[in-house]
């Protein structure tokens, strides 16, 4: 099946696009187009396109890919709605944090009666077991003793200071 698609070209951050006739199960970039149909620049949003050669292997059934159809709507060579394309982000490295997704739906309100409130009051709160409470006293006291030790900053300036060089004077 032949598919429409775009070449990348040119340098990095300073490239145009070929729209391109090729078999679907074929690279791009593997030079063995059937066809180069134009080309088109994004960042100027300048484009030029061989009209008659495009209808032409659209009637053979090629298939234009997402981002291609749309420029050729926006060309005025076919005509309907666009189709939303996938853009692709780059991974977040594992120190930074990525935002998290705003939610677009709504809200349920929260139910305030004085019922709901009378009932959240009338639950017992949990304490915790006698066991957890050692435990967690435990890891406090240790914390504080390793607080009460020097550091390592601390035990070096404990050491005898470095005896400076004392310039001979009858050596110069």
């Amino acid at each position: 099946m032949l598919t429409l698609r775009f070449q990348r070209q040119g340098k990095k951050k300073d490239f145009i696009f070929r729209i391109k006739a090729v078999d679907s199960k074929i690279a791009v970039n593997s030079g063995k187009a059937k066809e180069i149909l134009g080309w088109w620049d994004p960042r100027i949003n300048k484009f030029e396109l061989k009209k008659e050669r495009i209808l032409y292997w659209l009637s053979q059934g090629a298939q234009p890919s997402d981002s291609c159809y749309n420029l050729l709507i926006r060309a005025k060579i076919i005509e309907g709605k666009k189709r939303p394309v996938l853009i692709r982000k780059k991974k977040a490295k594992e120190g930074e944090e990525q935002p998290k997704p705003v939610s677009t739906t709504e809200t349920t309100p929260v139910d305030t009666t004085t019922e709901t409130i009378a009932k959240a009051e009338e639950r017992p709160k949990e304490e915790p077991k006698p066991e957890e409470l050692k435990e967690v006293e435990a890891k406090q006291e240790e914390k504080k003793g390793k607080e009460a030790e020097p550091g390592i900053a601390e035990k070096t300036a404990e050491k005898e200071p470095i005896e400076e060089k004392k310039e001979d004077a009858d050596s110069k």
